[in-house]
């Protein structure tokens, strides 16, 4: 079921009982388990993402499997951050022509949710202990893993967003870092940390004023609004719209169509990089100011976020 923007405001305005999840521990900054690896199939089986190679369409698929939360946990991070090494280490100076893949393409298992973004569990615990270190770690891995996939790991290839699900909070501003958004039109996306006195920190601004302008990014980030994946395709920050069931078999044909002009698709990509080029020490700059703004936070905010954060878990696979 898709969040509304009624239901956004019903969960965080729950500051009357007690939402707060139970203490959860950190997780290290690596896979807790290797992954399975099947090399031939480029198939990596993570505890939180699963991976497959789609030879004759060209795509790499990358499932972020959502076992605990339907959210960016430390788990995945890991996972995701192990997945992107491997693959600069193993394709890393490759030609166009040399690579087995030309788009990865990021999905879900997880019902009605592609990402619902940061981990908010993990937020308000972290805030509550004043632990700075702890959530500037967190923060500062978000970046790495989203302005590397904005990078495309330097490989020639595209990446793309397969949106089959809601994309909330920093799952929006995941979407953002890719060449190509898919989204089946039951899709919700959002920005709701103006609704707890917060902002999204991970990249938002900068990647949305260089596609739609400072005033829209602004509004986006600003009114905490929910928005259709239409209306996301008038702004231009979603690429196709499909019906509910159709995604993968959207993609597919669109990328089959415009196979034959992948190679100035990914030159045009890199045109529009090198024009308004984004560096990562812009995001950790302003992450920076998020993760001061983060520790100001109040007990209402926080319980507002609680609210959130039982959303998430709600959410994870299979629920």
């Amino acid at each position: 079921m898709a969040v509304a923007r009624s239901e956004l405001r019903t969960l965080i305005g729950r500051v009357d009982n007690d939402n707060a999840p139970d203490s959860l521990p950190v997780r290290p900054a690596v896979p807790v388990r290797p992954p399975r690896v099947r090399p031939d199939a480029l198939e990596l089986e993570y505890d939180n993402i699963l991976t497959r190679l789609e030879p004759e369409t060209g795509i790499l698929w990358a499932w972020m499997r959502h076992p605990e939360r339907a959210c960016f946990t430390p788990g995945l991070m890991a996972d995701g951050r192990h997945f992107q090494e491997w693959l600069r280490a193993t394709f890393g100076g490759r030609r166009r022509e040399e690579m087995p893949f030309r788009h990865l393409v990021w999905a879900s298992r997880a019902t009605s949710a592609w990402s619902l973004g940061g981990d908010l569990a993990t937020f308000t615990r972290l805030i509550r202990a004043a632990d700075e270190a702890g959530l500037r770690a967190y923060a500062y891995r978000s970046i790495d893993v989203l302005h590397d996939n904005y990078q495309a790991l330097d490989l020639p290839i595209m990446t793309v967003a397969l949106v089959q699900g809601d994309a909330i909070g920093g799952g929006f501003e995941a979407m953002l870092t890719n060449d190509l958004v898919v989204a089946e039109r039951s899709a919700r996306f959002g920005l709701p940390e103006i609704l707890f006195d917060l902002f999204p920190g991970m990249g938002a601004y900068s990647l949305l004023r260089r596609r739609v302008g400072e005033r829209t990014a602004r509004t986006l980030i600003e009114d905490g609004k929910t928005r259709s994946a239409d209306e996301l395709l008038e702004l231009g920050l979603v690429d196709i719209v499909c019906d509910p069931g159709e995604g993968e078999a959207v993609l597919r044909r669109h990328l089959a169509e415009r196979a034959h002009r992948f190679g100035v698709d990914l030159t045009l990509k890199r045109v529009r990089r090198r024009s308004d080029p984004l560096g990562r020490s812009e995001l950790i700059d302003i992450v920076d100011l998020w993760v001061e703004q983060a520790l100001c936070l109040g007990e209402a905010s926080l319980r507002r976020m609680d609210c959130l954060a039982r959303h998430q878990e709600r959410r994870r696979a299979g629920r």
